[in-house]
């Protein structure tokens, strides 16, 4: 099975707007709500692929009902520790004209010491099942900055791969756990490690530096749709060649999601994994929905997917 971690998830609001105008009066043509956090998303991809997968992390409220709910209805099990404070809400405006989706993020709630306590007892249980575990996404107050590398020991002491992917000080701590494989999100700063990422050149040193950090495997997104895949002796440059993204939001937890199905496939080579993972946040981009629903939808974007050894 494949777990996912999402300490600080977020119920969506997705509003659609012919075309949104700033200090001006919008018309919302549609609404809906939806789970997510990076996560979830990982969890909802990889069940969208037919593979077992089960969410862990912090829910609070009304908001957090609502998502655990959804989850259940699609199949992903559910094992969160819910907290006193109401899980936060995120606003994604998505304008058609322009085919542009703004994401308005809110902080989330504060989690008592006791609150991460239990969530790690679920997590060292929930590791006798699973062979790989993600962990994504941004910390809801009260959380220290080094729990992620707390979780990664934790799960290396029960035999179970993990994937980081996350920004700032709990990243960069969350590689002296040594994960298996790190993606930096890249989505506010476009920098890691003082690194601005504008060049393959870039992306390249920032990979290297992901691996000499403590992962076994760095991963760095160039533009769009190219990636920097990096090892302590090798490098790869995968690319999608299919341009006409409808929504790129969700694309970087699908390419997580296909990592961690991809290398639970034994009969994979590592490239074939780094193919399937691109045709994954492939596959998410071509959908105005902020995920794809079956597996059919990956393998057909694998004629797009590129992958070449530097």
């Amino acid at each position: 099975m494949i777990a996912t971690v999402t300490l600080n998830p977020a119920l969506d609001v997705i509003l659609e707007v012919d075309s949104l105008k700033l200090d001006h009066y919008n018309k919302v043509l549609n609404a809906h709500l939806t789970s997510g956090g990076k996560g979830i998303n990982v969890s909802k991809a990889v069940r969208g692929c037919g593979r077992e997968t089960i969410a862990i992390g912090f829910l609070g409220g009304g908001r957090g009902r609502i998502i655990e709910e959804e989850l259940r209805g699609l199949g992903i099990t559910t094992n969160f520790w819910h907290i006193e404070e109401k899980t936060r809400s995120n606003t994604i405006i998505w304008d058609k004209e322009k085919s542009q989706h703004t994401l308005l993020s809110e902080p989330g709630p504060k989690v008592t010491e006791y609150d991460l306590e239990m969530l790690q007892s679920i997590f060292y249980r929930v590791m006798s099942q699973c062979s790989i575990v993600t962990l994504s996404g941004s910390l809801p107050r009260g959380v220290p900055v080094d729990v992620y590398a707390n979780l990664i020991s934790m799960a290396k002491e029960r035999g179970v791969k993990t994937i980081l992917n996350t920004s700032g000080e709990q990243f960069i701590k969350g590689l002296e756990g040594g994960p298996f494989l790190a993606k930096p999100d890249l989505r506010e700063s476009n920098k890691v490690f003082d690194i601005v990422i504008d060049k393959e050149k870039d992306a390249i040193k920032a990979a290297k530096e992901v691996v000499y950090r403590g992962a076994e495997i760095g991963v760095v997104s160039l533009e769009q749709e190219k990636d920097i895949i990096a090892t302590r002796d090798k490098l790869w440059f995968a690319e999608t060649t299919y341009h006409k993204i409808v929504n790129l939001i969700g694309a970087g937890d699908a390419l997580v999601a296909g990592l961690a199905i991809a290398l639970t496939e034994e009969e994979k080579s590592f490239e074939d994994a780094i193919e399937f993972s691109m045709a994954c946040a492939l596959a998410s981009a071509l959908r105005e929905e902020e995920e794809f629903s079956s597996r059919e939808e990956v393998e057909r974007c694998l004629q797009w997917a590129k992958v070449k050894k530097m």
